[in-house]
């Protein structure tokens, strides 16, 4: 068994939230300079990062005071601050992991404009998230009496049973995973039920869905709980520091990749996510630089939701037709050909031709609102 896991808890905090970091900065240079619109969703993941680096600062004092190493092997003041610092990073990397599920939340309703019920639903999972962490902040800091019997820092006190904390505890990691999984699985669901070329649909399921591995450490990382209650708590609680810290790293990177599309799609090509369709036929749309006849676009989605424009380009029947001649008031009265028939009228048949978009706003407008994720399914 490893004395000394305290080098392990600093590498793994430095370089998972420096990971962490550039995909956030790789989020905000894409929202920035690219879309030129940055979003709440955006200010969520920078604070939820910041409680990430908080959390790894206060991990990383707890091991330069002996955490990660056996407690008879430290001296008495080396235990309560390795204690004392282990308990003050829990908060803050908490916090990293849940905070960006309403960031999530906020893209998904915001890209995939869910009915109320849904929207209810996936708020509900994030709220109720949030508030039994900041129940779990309370019951760790409020478990004994002062606080400071906790890490040695009063010489008389009381405490009530850890296993309150590490049950609840279990409690939220469950919920957390939960969350992550419908999160992840939701995106999916919808996304697989449009008319998008396969390449796009899995490219786009995936990308929304990373969270799923979120999911797979919240749950291995509630198997790590028990420690609380350990003797050798700084030893022993080694393992869960340096989860949570994974937990909430492939939470924050989770929520980035899908906004990277737009870089990625500069550096490498847009071929690479989205394929190529030959059902897909340009047209003239915003001054001949966005749009596809025939394609439902969710690409460009605001505060307000999706915004449905439906037009009906022509609706006919062959001139002169006695069956049909109730659509005669309706035909357009030039662009004749040379025998007096509508070029477009074909035969006997009706002809009809929609343009279905939908959009939020003029993208021909700078501030406009840019599009968060490209979805185009041919109708």
């Amino acid at each position: 068994m490893e004395d000394n896991k305290g080098p392990a808890i600093k590498a793994a905090c430095i370089t998972l939230w420096t990971l962490g970091t550039v995909f956030v900065c790789l989020r905000l240079f894409t929202r920035k300079h690219i879309m030129k619109n940055v979003q709440v969703d955006d200010y969520l993941i920078i604070l939820a990062t910041a409680f990430g680096w908080a959390n790894a600062a206060m991990a990383i004092v707890a091991v330069a005071h002996g955490s990660g190493r056996h407690t008879d092997t430290l001296t008495l003041g080396q235990q309560g601050n390795a204690k004392l610092f282990t308990i003050l990073s829990f908060p803050f990397g908490i916090l990293s992991f849940t905070i960006p599920k309403l960031a999530v939340v906020t893209l998904l309703t915001r890209l995939l404009n869910p009915s109320r019920v849904r929207q209810a639903f996936l708020w509900s999972l994030a709220w109720l998230c949030l508030i039994s962490v900041i129940i779990c902040i309370i019951i760790l800091f409020t478990q004994c009496t002062p606080a400071a019997f906790m890490w040695g820092g009063a010489p008389e006190g009381k405490c009530i049973s850890p296993w309150v904390l590490i049950n609840f505890s279990i409690f939220t990691g469950a919920l957390s995973a939960f969350t992550d999984l419908c999160l992840a699985i939701y995106p999916a669901v919808i996304l697989w039920g449009l008319q998008i070329n396969i390449r796009k649909k899995t490219a786009l399921s995936v990308a929304l869905g990373i969270g799923s591995i979120s999911c797979g450490v919240a749950i291995y990382k509630s198997t790590r709980l028990d420690s609380l209650a350990s003797l050798d708590f700084v030893y022993d609680t080694a393992d869960l520091v340096i989860w949570t810290a994974a937990e909430a790293t492939s939470t924050v990177i989770a929520c980035c990749i899908p906004i990277l599309q737009p870089l990625v799609e500069i550096l490498f090509g847009r071929k690479m996510l989205s394929g190529s369709s030959s059902s897909y036929k340009n047209y003239d749309y915003h001054n001949d630089r966005y749009g596809r006849s025939g394609d439902m676009e969710l690409s460009k989605i605001g505060r307000s939701g999706i915004q449905h424009t439906v037009t009906s380009h022509t609706i006919g029947t062959r001139s002169g037709d006695p069956d049909l001649d109730s659509q005669e008031s309706i035909l357009p009265k030039d662009n004749k050909g040379a025998d007096g028939q509508n070029p477009k009228m074909h035969s006997r048949h009706i002809t009809r031709t929609d343009v279905i978009t939908v959009t939020y706003g003029d993208r021909a407008t700078i501030d406009s609102e840019q599009k968060d994720l490209g979805v185009t399914t041919a109708v």
